[in-house]
Formats: C-alpha cells, structure tokens, sequence
C-alpha cells in the first residue's frame, strides 16, 4: 500500500492537565473526521486523569506509556512511534509538558517520541490562569513557534478552580482539527502549507 493509499496516521499525546478527561472523545472525532488510525500516548500525569482503557475503547489501538514498553521489540520505541505518525497532536499540552519541549528535555516516553519527531507537531496549550501572563510562560510558547511546532492560540475557558472564564484554556477540537488539516493530516500532503 503506498503513501497515498494508506489512513492518515495521528499520534495524539495527552499530558497532565484537567482537560486530558475529554482525550477519549477528541480521539473519537479525529479518528472519524480524517478517517484516520489513531494511537494514543499519555504521560504519567495524564495517566491519573483519563482511562487507558477509555482511549483505546475509541481508537481501537492499545495506549502507550506512561512508562517504556519493555516487551517493544520494534527497536526503540520513542523512534517507531516518532516515525510511524504523520502528524503529532498534544492535547492538552501543559506548560510543564511545552517548558520541557522548549528547553530540549526528552526524559520520558512522551517529550522523547515528540522530540523525535520529524513530522508536524500541533500542540494545544492549557497554561494555568496565573501562569498566563507570566513571561516565562510567553517565551516558552515563542521559543516552541520558533523551532517549528504548530502552537494553537489559547481560548477563555471556564476554571475548575474559581468557575469563573480565565485565559489560557486550551483550543478547540475545531481548531485543532484545521490546524491538522493544514499540518500532516491533510488528504496526499505531509507539507506544512499555511501559517501556524
């Protein structure tokens, strides 16, 4: 089967933040929407928010991490799953997670299969309400733009912690979806082809 032939493949990495809950169902609609084979990645964090169980229920793939797959026989893994995607999507992206990808720090499976990666990574931010305006926090994200990954804008959301709507909830499925669309996911095209 050639390149053009074969389903979209989508790497989805859930990291730490509250909004990993709702991974199941993205991975669900970006399955669907791009007709695509999706595997799942979730870090420790994650792991503690959201059911394996539940992510592989709906991509019908098993889920790796949080931790190395000692019975991978593949060579190494972060390298097979680097490779197998054509598109990279972190959703929720935590700014520990984006602090870790800007600073060049691969030291667990998560940031190391993302820093492996040589196809289009889309990441979604989720940066908590003090941290928002802070401007480790803005070069973090510049730094991420500058070396080429495709940074979704933040959106007002709801906080857990006050109920009141605050800076820096992450982006849409919607967003995420066009930003894919234009980034690896794109039917015969693993070209970058409109700004991030």
């Amino acid at each position: 089967m050639t390149y053009e032939e074969r389903p979209r493949r989508l790497l989805f990495v859930v990291t730490g933040g509250i909004a990993a809950a709702h991974s199941p169902l993205w991975a669900s609609a970006l399955r669907g929407h791009f007709r695509a084979e999706v595997r799942t990645l979730i870090t420790q964090q994650a792991s503690t928010m959201v059911s394996a169980r539940a992510l592989a229920g709906f991509t019908g793939q098993p889920v790796a991490g949080p931790g190395w797959d000692l019975e991978h026989r593949d060579g190494a893994q972060h390298v097979a799953l680097a490779v197998w995607a054509d598109a990279v999507l972190v959703y929720p992206a935590t700014l520990n997670f984006c602090a870790k990808l800007a600073a060049g720090i691969s030291d667990d499976l998560a940031s190391s299969v993302v820093m492996s990666s040589t196809a289009p990574v889309v990441l979604v931010p989720s940066i908590p309400t003090g941290a928002f305006s802070k401007p480790a926090t803005r070069r973090v994200l510049e730094t991420l733009y500058s070396d080429g990954y495709v940074v979704a804008g933040t959106e007002r959301a709801v906080s857990v912690t006050s109920g009141e709507a605050e800076e820096g909830g992450p982006a849409s499925l919607e967003t995420a979806v066009k930003l894919l669309a234009n980034h690896g996911m794109g039917v015969g095209s693993n070209q970058d082809t409109s700004d991030r």
